[in-house]
This record gives C-alpha cells, sequence and structure tokens, in this order.
C-alpha cells in the first residue's frame, strides 16, 4: 500500500558489503561500470548518426517525456489506481534503426529494432541516463481496440551518470548506475500526418530480479511523439 507522499531526497548511504559473494559481485559490476560508460556512448552515436541520415527509409526518431512512479510495474499494469506519480520527470530523445526486414505473419507485420535513447531526468533526480535496447514491435492488420496501431517491447541495458536517488529509497540504500532497462509500448498513428504517431510506453529499469547488481528499480510513465523517415 502507498501513502501517496512524495519521496524525500537526499536518502542514505550505500552499505558496505563484506563476504566473498559480495566482493565477487563488486568485481564483475566494476568489470560492467567499465563499459558501461560505451554503452552511453553508443547511444549518443546511434542517435547523432540517425538525426544525420534521417531522410533514410525506416529510420525514426522519438521525443518523449513522463514522470517516475513509487510503483512496482507489476502494479503500474494491473493496478492503475494504485499509481503514486513522484515529482522526479524525465525527457528524452530516441533513435531507432531497422534489424532486417519485416516478417509478414497471418495477423500483422513484426518488425526489429536498435534504439538508442539519451534521457535527462530533472526535478528531485538531475542526471542524464543512456539506453541502449533491442525492440520487436506488432503492427496488426486492425486497430487493436479501434486505437492502436502498433504494440512493441524493448530490452536492453542502461547507465546512469549518477546514482539515481529514486532508485536508491526504493532499494532501501542499495542502487546501481547501470541495469536492465526494458519498455512496453503502445501506438497509435496520425491519419492527417503520415509517418508521424504518438505512444505511450513503461519506461523501466532494475537488477532483473538480481541478474544485475543489487539496486533498486524505477518505473516511469511516459508520453511521446514518433516520426519516421
Amino acid at each position: 500500500m502507498h501513502s501517496g507522499k512524495r519521496l524525500s531526497l537526499p536518502y542514505g548511504d550505500k552499505p558496505p558489503a563484506s563476504g566473498i559473494w559480495p566482493s565477487l559481485m563488486q568485481l564483475c559490476l566494476g568489470t560492467v561500470g567499465r563499459w558501461s560508460q560505451w554503452l552511453a556512448v553508443a547511444a549518443l552515436t546511434l542517435m547523432l548518426d540517425a538525426l544525420g541520415r534521417s531522410a533514410e527509409a525506416d529510420t525514426s526518431i522519438s521525443v518523449f517525456g513522463g514522470l517516475l512512479t513509487d510503483n512496482p510495474w507489476e502494479e503500474v499494469v494491473l493496478l492503475p489506481w494504485k499509481i503514486d506519480l513522484q515529482r522526479p520527470g524525465l525527457v528524452g530523445i530516441a533513435a531507432a534503426y531497422p534489424l532486417g526486414a519485416p516478417i509478414q505473419l497471418r495477423h500483422g507485420t513484426l518488425d526489429f529494432a536498435v534504439e538508442g535513447q539519451v534521457v535527462r531526468h530533472f526535478g528531485l533526480q538531475r542526471h542524464w541516463e543512456f539506453n541502449l535496447p533491442l525492440s520487436v514491435g506488432l503492427t496488426p492488420r486492425r486497430r487493436i481496440l479501434s486505437a492502436i496501431d502498433r504494440v512493441a517491447f524493448g530490452m536492453g541495458l542502461s547507465y546512469a551518470t549518477y546514482e539515481p536517488a529514486l532508485e536508491m529509497q526504493r532499494g532501501r540504500g542499495r542502487v546501481e548506475q547501470t541495469l536492465i532497462y526494458w519498455n512496453a509500448e503502445v501506438e497509435r498513428h496520425l491519419d492527417s500526418r503520415p509517418g508521424d504517431s504518438i505512444f505511450f510506453r513503461l519506461h523501466h529499469r532494475s537488477d532483473g530480479f538480481g541478474l544485475i547488481g543489487d539496486g533498486g528499480s524505477s518505473n516511469g510513465l511516459v508520453f511521446g511523439l514518433r516520426r519516421r523517415f
């Protein structure tokens, strides 16, 4: 149950770990941390390259913004009336490249892409975030519920330039800069503007049930505008 109170900052220090397994985990995370900054470079490079070659077919550029919540993703999806929006907000820009040709299925078209995201957090958090997910999307032959033209899911890695304060609070002092990132999205094409669409996305960062580090998670509710070229 959520009290509805907004989380306050700053939070407590991360407790030190001891023992052989925490030491091995810290060694692994140190290795991840060294190459995770290359993730930020890759995401930024992908986005800038797409901006420079936006006239090429199938490239898409998206801008988006939203707010973070003090909820696990299961509550956001299954119990939306319990969503507890927080003051940390985010804005971002993303560029996506297709991976191979779309696959025609009986009920629609399946497409694959790699997406580079550059995200800026504001309000109670003021750090940059770089995400590099691989995504799969389905465009059904008929609109879903007469409103949705495409659904998509993406997963990859995420790197934050500082330890995110909201994730530290939700993780009770445990926080990691490099985490697993995934998003779930619904999209609606704008009939009056061919090539343009609006989308709603669940923006998620977590340790993947302990698969990478031992930090808190965060979930954002994001609205965006996309243009395909």
